[in-house]
């Protein structure tokens, strides 16, 4: 049975642990609801330079981001998958904080 209320699995890797300081390097969302299940990801240009102890954890090269969207071009997608569904992450204090909701 999916879920009776809308809800999204959320997953960030940052560019380190601040969030006041480091930025979103890669969202990953699964969405559930009486519709289904969806799975939306997306590798996010943080605009600073990322330590090799973070390519390292994350398998996420500098290289690769790039080519990416910024946050500002991608926040009003992330927005509107995340509006009016039950926000789930396994450390929700920590993404949850780097998301200017």
């Amino acid at each position: 049975m999916l879920a009776p209320e809308p809800m999204v699995f959320v997953d960030l890797e940052t560019s380190g642990a601040n969030f006041v300081n480091d930025r979103i390097i890669e969202i990953g969302l699964v969405e559930v609801d009486p519709s289904g299940v969806r799975e939306w990801s997306v590798l996010v240009n943080p605009e600073v330079p990322l330590s090799p102890f973070i390519t390292n954890l994350t398998g996420i090269s500098e290289a690769m981001l790039v080519p990416a969207p910024t946050f500002g071009q991608i926040a009003q997608e992330l927005l509107d998958r995340l509006r009016g569904r039950l926000f789930v992450a396994h450390n929700a204090r920590f993404d949850y904080g780097f998301l200017p909701l």
